[in-house]
């Protein structure tokens, strides 16, 4: 590996007679610096391909890249919380979800027909009525016993007006961009698809955005 490196047009000499080449004989300095990283001639190759000039437009595209990713970051983000109901990955915006709980007993209340209320549950040491999100959308109302393996139960509403909701699974918070929702196709037999913004992606799983002012308001009349 001595003496002047191989030209552009040529195999370099560490890919021929150095440690990642099969040519015969061998690269005599090897004896010496072990491994071509050690070498001057391996070295210098180095510093000239970083001292090059950048290929035309090169800066011009990073600066693209950056104010596309600037532009993305900077847009309305929003805060959701993303559970599992009726086999579906949902979100809410956080400020629409009170409290995260343990499952516990949910009672019924007599006489109550309307397939939306489960009942009554206790989180927090207060008393709220129990809603299923499945008949809120116009689908059966699920079968809470046994409860589901990973089930909670998310107290959802604002101010005085709060409700229990069953859950499959509570997952995690993140942040959507609301300018970068997918709209629902209409291909998709989602229940929930009246009460979406939007899909979002998530963990490569789409998620739907529903829709809080919706969701409460149906709630509120509803429970009326």
């Amino acid at each position: 590996m001595t003496g002047e490196p191989t030209t552009p047009a040529d195999e370099p000499c560490w890919r021929t007679i150095g440690v990642w080449g099969r040519d015969e004989p061998r690269c005599v300095e090897l004896a010496r610096v072990v491994h071509c990283r050690n070498c001057d001639v391996y070295q210098a190759a180095g510093r000239r391909l970083l001292d090059r000039e950048p290929p035309p437009g090169y800066g011009s595209d990073w600066m693209d890249g950056l104010s596309d990713r600037l532009a993305y970051e900077q847009g309305e983000r929003q805060s959701a919380f993303v559970f599992t109901v009726g086999g579906e990955l949902l979100a809410l915006p956080l400020d629409a979800v009170v409290e995260v709980a343990e499952w516990r007993p949910i009672r019924t209340i007599p006489h109550a027909r309307d397939p939306v209320l489960h009942g009554l549950a206790s989180v927090g040491g207060e008393l709220h009525l129990c809603v299923s999100l499945e008949a809120l959308f116009g689908g059966p109302k699920p079968d809470l016993v046994p409860p589901p393996p990973r089930g909670r139960l998310i107290v959802i509403g604002r101010g005085a007006r709060e409700w229990v909701v069953p859950v499959e699974e509570a997952l995690s918070s993140t942040r959507v961009a609301i300018e970068h929702l997918e709209p629902a196709p209409a291909t998709v037999q989602r229940s929930s698809h009246a009460f979406l913004r939007g899909l979002f992606r998530w963990r490569n799983e789409l998620v739907g955005l529903l829709d809080d002012e919706l969701v409460l308001g149906a709630l509120g009349r509803r429970m009326a």
